[in-house]
């Protein structure tokens, strides 16, 4: 366990980053607790998730200004197109905070912003203070949940036990995803 902490004392904000680019919802409660346990400062944290949120859907975004021409005879692109654009048009910008708490929409969302002339002037604002929302909600319910998973489980000794934690928090993004497509949130 020792070496693990290490491992995190040195390379967990960088993990932090480039996870959150790939799944952003589990990386940040693992990053909330993380830094309940005092392996990094939950101020470095929740910037590092910011900046790793960020980053992607400003990647996304250019990947669909760049293939706009290309990706407007892609069969995909034209079934999705009214989805997207209703959805633009029925929530605006709000729309990219709704996408951030339903699985695989965020950075679908941001790409097809670029493919739909969503302006980069009124889609980089609002990407940042979306993230800044999404990474302070779900790493802060890490960091405040972290006591009662410890309680739960006891001290941290051996890497079972933060299986056993990794696990905890992947059902509670499943369940809470599970619950959000029944409200609606994602058609």
């Amino acid at each position: 366990m020792d070496n693990l902490q290490e491992w995190f004392r040195e390379f967990g904000l960088w993990a932090v980053f480039f996870l959150v680019m790939i799944e952003g919802d589990l990386t940040l409660l693992i990053a909330g607790f993380m830094a309940r346990t005092g392996l990094f400062h939950f101020s470095d944290a929740l910037l590092v998730a910011v900046s790793g949120g960020v980053a992607s859907d400003l990647i996304a975004y250019a990947l669909g200004r760049m293939l706009r021409s290309r990706a407007r005879t892609l069969r995909f692109y034209m079934r999705a197109k009214p989805r997207i654009e209703r959805m633009l048009r029925r929530f605006g910008g709000f729309s990219l905070f709704l996408v951030k708490y339903t699985y695989g929409l965020r950075t679908a969302t941001a790409v097809f912003c670029g493919l739909a002339h969503f302006g980069f002037t009124r889609f980089a604002p609002l990407t940042l203070l979306s993230c800044v929302v999404w990474a302070l909600m779900l790493s802060g319910a890490g960091y405040v949940f972290a006591d009662s998973v410890e309680r739960v489980i006891g001290e941290i000794k051996s890497i079972e036990k933060v299986l056993l934690v990794i696990a905890v928090l992947v059902a509670l993004v499943f369940l809470i995803k599970h619950l959000r497509r029944g409200r609606g949130i994602g058609e």
